[in-house]
């Protein structure tokens, strides 16, 4: 094999490809073509039982698994008139899927390629990485619950570890979120009621919370593997100003910015990488490629191409540094949808689609501040019990460093309101009057 193709570059990069995101790629899940209301999370939570559990369904039609239980119940009941009462009770509404996380499995039925349900499914694929439950508390069931579960493992079949991640062969872009997602994910497995609870919560934080930190690492990928990046979140129990300086700077709006590099960015990325190799992020290729001369040529070459095949007006270097040729790369890759530009208006949608599908949830507009980053009580909590995890609890200012290495980031502003939250809620213990030992515990 090549330097060359051992770098993540194919060895021949002069054909220009078309701005497009792998069918397959986990990095991200929106399309140009996407707008609103793309995403059925219920179908969603199903593509991540499925990779953390590493489970299948033999039959994946619902009315198929009914008429298998009833045959089951029908055999053990002694009244045959007491089944329409438990299919009233299991079938008709939700309650099936509050029994234990593998019955979620239904959902991703009749979901396959790229969908936009399977396409948010790959990108916590590729946080979880090679994560997945080896062993698997057993949920607390009633006597009816127990006897549907022991039918439905019936009906599942163990995956392989080759076959798990199916679709998914890339390096985690954001190793730190990952390594969160995966330690978070755990710590809900343990506790199988409070994860069906919160499921889709979790997972609607988490698609907000890499969102925001693969935006705001993006261009900085000549510093190497990305690390937390501040962004600051209010309360939304608090009033917003324009005194706020931190949550001025490096909110909403920072964010807003940044999020017009994700589909530039990793549409070049993935237009880089060798079909033959394991996807690589872009900090990793460049710490692959430095030092390459071979690799500015190729890079060199491809971006002369691309500016001609785009009709771009900006002056490109005879670059032997490959960080260079890479760097001037990407400068074309964004230019290509600058205000003027013909594509201009395809990135705006882009970023528009991203904010109502992914982070709405934690947008608000508060009159003269504009547009800020909020959290309500629900994510709050969840996140203090993430954080905290399998401890007791945690001195406040330690809570606040879990937060921020999660990508949540509170001014003192905040985090005073913050303990007068966790004072309401009966889950904080001073120390000392002082105020420096403040404790917060979980609330499950």
């Amino acid at each position: 094999m090549s330097d060359l193709l051992k770098s993540g570059l194919p060895q021949e990069a002069s054909e220009v490809k078309n701005n497009t995101i792998s069918s397959t790629s986990g990095y991200f899940p929106i399309r140009t073509k996407d707008r609103t209301d793309i995403f059925d999370w219920d179908s969603v939570l199903g593509h991540v039982v499925k990779t953390s559990y590493r489970k299948t369904l033999k039959t994946d039609n619902v009315d198929e698994f009914k008429a298998q239980c009833e045959a089951s119940f029908l055999d053990k009941l002694d009244e045959s008139e007491f089944w329409p009462v438990l299919e009233q009770m299991y079938f008709e509404g939700d309650e099936l899927y509050k029994i234990a996380p593998e019955f979620l499995l239904f959902k991703t039925q009749k979901q396959s390629g790229s969908t936009p349900n399977a396409r948010l499914g790959n990108m916590f694929a590729s946080l979880l990485d090679t994560f997945f439950f080896a062993d698997k508390p057993a949920a607390k069931l009633n006597f009816l619950e127990q006897q549907l579960f022991d039918e439905l493992n019936n009906n599942l079949t163990s995956q392989a570890d080759k076959k798990a991640k199916k679709g998914v062969n890339e390096v985690p872009y954001l190793p730190f979120m990952a390594s969160h997602f995966q330690e978070d994910l755990r710590f809900l497995g343990r506790r199988p009621k409070y994860l069906l609870s919160v499921f889709k919560e979790f997972l609607k934080l988490y698609s907000h919370l890499y969102t925001a930190q693969l935006a705001l690492n993006l261009r900085d990928w000549r510093s190497g593997k990305p690390q937390a990046k501040p962004n600051y979140f209010i309360l939304d129990s608090e009033k917003a100003s324009d005194e706020r300086s931190l949550v001025k700077a490096h909110g909403h709006g920072q964010l807003f910015k940044a999020l017009s590099s994700i589909f530039p960015y990793i549409a070049m990325n993935d237009s880089l990488q060798s079909p033959d190799n394991k996807t690589q992020p872009l900090w990793a290729l460049a710490q692959n490629i430095e030092g390459n001369v071979g690799s500015a040529e190729l890079l060199n070459r491809y971006a002369a191409a691309f500016k001609e095949n785009r009709k771009l007006d900006i002056e490109l270097a005879q670059n032997s540094d490959p960080l260079d040729a890479l760097s001037d790369l990407l400068k074309l890759a964004a230019g290509q949808f600058a205000r003027g530009e013909s594509r201009h208006e395809i990135n705006t949608l882009y970023v528009r689609s991203i904010e109502s599908e992914l982070c709405s949830h934690f947008i608000q507009r508060r009159g003269r501040a504009g547009q800020v980053l909020v959290f309500n009580q629900d994510y709050l909590i969840l996140l203090t019990n993430l954080a905290i995890g399998e401890e007791d609890k945690l001195r406040f200012h330690e809570l606040i460093k879990a937060f921020e290495s999660r990508g949540v980031f509170f001014d003192k502003q905040s985090q005073q309101v913050l303990i007068e939250f966790y004072e309401r809620i009966g889950n904080v213990e001073r120390m000392s009057d002082s105020g420096d030992a403040v404790y917060v515990s979980k609330t499950i």
